[in-house]
């Protein structure tokens, strides 16, 4: 019934809405561009003559005169628009602006953003311009005439500059203009497209220098075929006749006569020139395989076996490799394949809602890494091979194959053992080997998951640093289907490793200062910021130490979510933590109301639900972002805020998940009362940076390990049992994410931010106060001894006023319902809300009033 009654009002004021009216000029536009199109093509100088000669009555004499004489196709109002525009302006080339007008004309009516044409309707302005201009220049050089293409205005053009800088000077600028023109217009990036004419004519020479090889190769071929076939002439000549019979293999005696070879079976023999052919053919394809190999060594797979140069192919061990041991075959993953960034902004143009005009950031508000690439040290890795076959030859421990993968941050050597060796004697040797090695950070897996192979783990003395751009610029994050995709890093293998936090589904960070936990969160944020749209994801950002989440104050009206009378978009005052928990909680219990409502189970299927109209927004239906709680420090909360927030942070992780409320909870201080049974029994993912110590690791892992690892992003992620993976954090500077949050706070927002439902207050303490039978005698005694004394604590009124501590308690929690005290700061006593006897005996009135 609601449905009908609001399609029923279409016929109203509201007939025309905003987006039909875009729609319409948008159409307008386009079939104004479309006749000045048609205005140019069908240009004839002769309308010129006619038009300035014939007067106004003249030409609107359709049926006589010179009406009949105009050619062009649009009439005597096209005959004007091509003077105008051929003529006075461009030539023909002023088509161009035609079809710039119905660009323009096509945004409008596709509601795109009109300020992603600006940039390209300018460029081609210009070479539209210098292209009649060029044609102005022959006109003047060699005395032509193109004023049908220059125009009025290139002709003109063309002769103030050969004024100026003569006919030479003219030349080259207009040289120059062409050729930047050229390059600006095939890609935006003019060294991109020099490194691309350079790689081409690389290739090029490249292929002729193989057709020369291929060539060279025939040319031998021949020659060799040639002196085969004159060793047989002289075999030929000094052979007796001599009968072979090729069923039996026996020779068989014959008569004497012409010297030649003769088989029982003459048609299965085949002929000289057959044999030389063939020959040539085998050697030929032999010489085209070769190639091939070379050019398939260029483009390795992507666990590619690298040697030493000057130490392996031949096949052949010496002496010296028994000496070694087993030789080391080093693998190097390869880098995930870049994506183009024209591809990387139409993807994300396909998500733009058009509710807000909105641009996703792209990846050129990134730091682009060094050309430089981290080559393989074999002289380190052959060095630490030899250090760790000797150290367990020692201890009777015999390794017969041994592998390296290099990583950015750490290489894994993978050692099989002989079948008779225990492998916990190998997990025994991790100190020997540390010493051994003098490195810290050296990590022993035995036995790697899924492999017959123990692992150790030894940090580079070069580590490459992960830049954020080589990430998210990936193909792998481009083209995903996550729906809160982040990509954390790099593996040992060098492969990206992206998570799904709709999935996880919600993620515990701990590690020590200076690890690179902040890092980490800003790589969460930053990578939900590239893939979501302010319709789909809002933040709730608490952040205790003031200045880590101070970065995305900028784009409070595009993805952060508050409470209503919230001073500030980013919670940092700790007193105000646990009503922002309580009110997430009553979203997550409210969304669940909609959920039951609708008949569905997640999140997905809801919005899918309300995006085909199948819900009726009279009834409170409404789209439902993905919210997102991340808190920077949870430790410094349990202290402040008391254990209180604990039990909002318990709800939301084990309900939230089907309503799209995830948290991302951080602390430097992993112990057992920070992160408590309650709060790491609903967080099975886990990520760990460098702890100080190997209970800490056991805290936050359930195992030891983070107290191996080396800092500056490096990290172990664990989710349920599943096994530990290694990664080096992205880095993500400062500077990039004010360049991020700028770019997206200088759009278009929403009004405000989203605002979160006001948290309940305790309804007995609220039923307490207004009815006088429930209220506690002494309240009001206790009220002014709070008042007198400016501190709201129990122990206060139970010196006081001589009552116990239960009864005092009561009472506090009365006088906060009131609002003549704050909320509950810990060991800390409550702050008074009240000054003087005169604001309480107004707020005393106001009860008893009610």
């Amino acid at each position: 019934m609601a449905r009908k009654k609001k399609n029923g009002n279409t016929g109203g004021g509201a007939f025309i809405t905003p987006e039909r009216k875009l729609e319409i000029i948008g159409v307008i536009i386009m079939s104004i561009a479309v006749l000045i199109a048609l205005s140019i093509v069908t240009y004839s100088p002769t309308d010129n003559i006619l038009i300035k000669n014939a007067s106004i009555g003249e030409l609107l004499k359709f049926d006589e005169g010179t009406a009949l004489r105009i050619k062009n196709g649009l009439g005597i109002t096209g005959a004007y628009l091509s003077y105008f525009f051929v003529y006075i302006l461009f030539g023909y080339h002023s088509a161009i602006l035609a079809a710039l007008t119905l660009l323009y004309g096509w945004f409008i009516f596709r509601h795109h953003d009109l300020s992603r044409l600006h940039g390209t309707a300018l460029l081609y302005t210009c070479v539209m311009a210098l292209l009649a201009a060029i044609l102005g220049w022959i006109a003047l050089a060699f005395e032509t005439d193109t004023h049908s293409w220059s125009g009025f205005a290139g002709l003109s053009s063309a002769r103030v500059l050969s004024y100026l800088t003569g006919k030479v000077g003219s030349f080259i600028i207009l040289a120059s203009l062409t050729v930047i023109s050229a390059l600006v217009i095939v890609d935006g990036n003019i060294q991109n497209t020099i490194d691309r004419f350079k790689n081409g004519f690389e290739q090029f020479r490249m292929r002729r220098q193989a057709k020369r090889e291929r060539r060279a190769a025939g040319d031998e071929l021949n020659k060799q075929a040639a002196a085969r076939q004159h060793d047989l002439d002289d075999v030929d000549e000094g052979v007796g006749e001599v009968v072979v019979s090729r069923t039996r293999g026996n020779v068989i005696e014959g008569t004497p006569g012409p010297k030649k070879y003769q088989l029982e079976t003459e048609r299965e023999k085949p002929s000289i020139d057959e044999i030389i052919e063939k020959s040539k053919e085998r050697d030929l394809t032999r010489h085209q395989q070769q190639l091939l190999e070379e050019e398939a060594m260029k483009n390795m797979p992507s666990r590619a076996i690298l040697e030493k140069p000057g130490e392996g192919g031949t096949g052949e061990k010496t002496g010296e490799d028994d000496v070694d041991g087993p030789e080391i075959s080093v693998f190097v993953g390869k880098q995930e394949e870049e994506a183009d960034e024209k591809e990387f902004e139409k993807q994300q143009r396909a998500k733009e809602i058009p509710i807000i005009k909105y641009r996703f950031p792209h990846p050129g508000l990134l730091d682009s890494p060094p050309n430089e690439g981290n080559e393989v040290d074999f002289d380190e890795i052959n060095e630490n091979k030899l250090i760790i076959l000797d150290k367990l030859k020692r201890h009777n421990i015999e390794i017969t194959a041994i592998d390296a993968i290099v990583g950015p941050t750490v290489t894994l050597y993978e050692l099989q053992p002989s079948p008779d060796v225990k492998i916990s004697r190998i997990e025994s040797y991790a100190n020997d080997l540390k010493m051994a090695m003098a490195t810290h950070g050296l990590r022993i897996i035995a036995p790697i998951p899924g492999k017959s192979a123990v692992g150790i783990e030894v940090p580079n003395r070069k580590r490459e640093t992960v830049f954020i751009k080589t990430v998210i610029g990936s193909r792998k994050f481009m083209e995903t289907d996550m729906d809160l995709p982040v990509a954390f890093g790099k593996t040992i293998e060098n492969e990206i490793f992206m998570l799904d936090l709709a999935r996880l589904p919600h993620l515990l960070i701990a590690g020590a200062t200076g690890s690179g936990k902040s890092v980490g969160i800003n790589t969460v944020i930053t990578c939900l910021l590239y893939k979501c749209h302010p319709e789909d994801l809002k933040f709730v950002l608490i952040d205790p130490k003031k200045i880590e989440l101070s970065l995305y104050r900028n784009i409070q009206n595009h993805f952060i979510a508050t409470l209503p009378d919230a001073e500030e978009p980013i919670v940092t005052d700790t007193s105000q933590v646990l009503d922002v928990l309580n009110s997430v909680c009553k979203e997550m219990d409210e969304r669940y109301e909609l959920l039951k409502m609708g008949g569905v189970r997640d999140i997905k299927a809801y919005n899918a639900k309300k995006k085909a109209d199948q819900l009726d927004i009279e009834l409170g239906h409404r789209h439902l972002p993905y919210i997102i709680v991340v808190i920077d420090e949870l430790a410094d909360l349990m202290i402040t805020a008391g254990k209180s927030i604990e039990e909002p942070i318990a709800r939301i992780a084990q309900l939230a998940r089907a309503v799209g409320i995830h948290m991302v909870i951080a602390t430097q201080r992993p112990s057992v009362n920070v992160i408590t049974g309650t709060i790491k029994a609903n967080f099975p993912a886990r990520i760990a940076y460098q702890v100080a110590s190997k209970i800490d690791s056991r805290t936050i892992l359930d195992t030891m390990g983070a107290d191996q690892l080396v800092g500056r992003g490096d990290m172990l992620f664990s989710s349920g049992g599943a096994g530990m993976v290694r990664v080096q954090n992205a880095f993500v500077s400062t500077e990039e994410v004010d360049r991020i949050t700028a770019f997206i706070g200088n759009q278009m927002g929403y009004k405000k931010p989203y605002l979160l439902p006001p948290p309940d207050t305790d309804s007995g303490q609220t039923a307490g106060i207004l009815d006088k039978s429930e209220r506690d005698d002494l309240f009001e005694e206790a009220a002014k001894v709070v008042v007198l004394h400016q501190q709201g604590s129990v122990s206060l009124l139970q010196r006081k006023l001589k009552l116990g501590y239960n009864r005092a308690g009561r009472i506090i929690d009365q006088l906060y319902a009131a609002g003549i005290v704050g909320p509950y700061q810990g060991s800390t006593a409550r702050e008074v809300m009240v000054q003087d006897d005169d604001e309480l005996r107004t707020i005393l009135e106001d009860i008893d009033a009610v």
